[in-house]
């Protein structure tokens, strides 16, 4: 059992909580998440462990949202082309990127972390937008030509969520949307898979390098599932303007931690 305070598991799964509500609503989940697990849990293994942590809490969400998502849209559509190509190739980047950050010493991290939340932050906020929902003969697929590039896109998505993490699965369905002109539900439908996908290649490889803190991982990835039940239903309601300006707030408070942080580090 690793030396962890009842106040830091209280802290741990607060945030795995509201994590899960805001995912569910805006997404960027992990923006609330990844900087309490940083700032707070420190059982060894560097940064691996916290990053790994934070990757199998999101997959054990995801697994809520999919199913979730599955039950409210019965009759979306998951193309195994996609999952196939640009989804592996997501998923293996996504490995690659955690197995060069867990040699990544936390001081270095900690500047790139800062810029990819306020980035992921502003992204988040400008929303994904439903859009104008298209007629099944303009969703198939865009040929070849758009495959590839998403398949380029999903390199970098890949790379960039195995590295940090915040905000990827709004930039991927952002980018299964525009290359592929699909809707919001059959981009979603796929999209939620690959990122689950990412986030267990992810955590495997973070996990290996770092401490393997299961009984963490159970607590948050439970409370995580219970933010995302809730979420969805604040979502129904409408009430996602207050939690945009709650995620806001969370967000730009983490980041004056971090840069104060990283101003004592020096």
């Amino acid at each position: 059992m690793t030396d962890i305070a009842l106040w830091q598991y209280v802290t741990f799964a607060g945030s795995a909580f509201a994590a899960g509500i805001v995912d569910a609503i805006v997404g960027g989940g992990g923006l609330l998440q990844l900087p309490v697990l940083l700032g707070s849990l420190d059982v060894g293994g560097g940064v691996a462990t916290p990053l790994g942590v934070n990757k199998a809490v999101t997959a054990i969400g995801n697994t809520a949202s999919i199913a979730q998502f599955w039950r409210r849209n019965p009759d979306s559509r998951v193309d195994p082309r996609i999952l196939i190509g640009p989804g592996l190739i997501a998923v293996v980047s996504a490995s690659v990127g955690a197995l060069f950050v867990s040699n990544v010493p936390i001081q270095t991290l900690r500047p790139i972390i800062i810029v990819c939340l306020l980035a992921a932050l502003v992204n988040t906020l400008r929303g994904t937008g439903k859009g104008k929902e298209q007629d099944r003969s303009e969703q198939s697929s865009r040929g070849r030509h758009a495959e590839i590039r998403l398949a380029a896109v999903s390199t970098v998505l890949g790379l960039y969520d195995g590295f940090v993490g915040p905000g990827t699965g709004t930039f991927l369905l952002l980018s299964h949307r525009r290359l592929l002109r699909r809707t919001l539900t059959d981009s979603l439908a796929t999209t939620k898979i690959i990122q689950c996908g990412m986030n267990i290649g992810g955590a495997a490889v973070l996990l290996s390098q770092g401490v393997f803190v299961w009984h963490l991982i159970l607590l948050m990835g439970a409370c995580s599932m219970g933010g995302a039940s809730i979420g969805a239903r604040i979502a129904l309601n409408g009430k996602d303007q207050l939690i945009k300006r709650v995620l806001v707030a969370a967000v730009l408070a983490t980041v004056v931690k971090l840069i104060y942080d990283q101003i004592s580090s020096w």
